[in-house]
């Protein structure tokens, strides 16, 4: 597993995506389904990576920090509100 500091190199995020990406596409089909919320998760911490330092928001790319926690924590309440 990475570390802080650690850079995730393209042939790593290839295979995490090639694993996450089916998944996804059939958490999606289930919140489709049977209308439930969908946070987004993966799309937000895309978002937020690009607009600032990714380990912020996840030390090792896959469990977020307490700053990527209260993301999430917000982005549910906007979700739900």
């Amino acid at each position: 597993m990475a570390g802080p500091g650690a850079q995730i190199d393209d042939a790593v995020r290839e295979e995490w995506r090639a694993d996450l990406d089916p998944k996804i596409q059939v958490v999606r089909e289930l919140a489709r389904r049977y209308g439930a919320h969908l946070l987004a998760a993966d799309g937000l911490f895309a978002e937020l990576a690009a607009a600032s330092d990714p380990e912020h928001w996840s030390a090792d790319g896959v469990y977020p920090t307490p700053a990527g926690q209260a993301a999430l924590a917000a982005a549910w309440l906007r979700l739900v509100a």
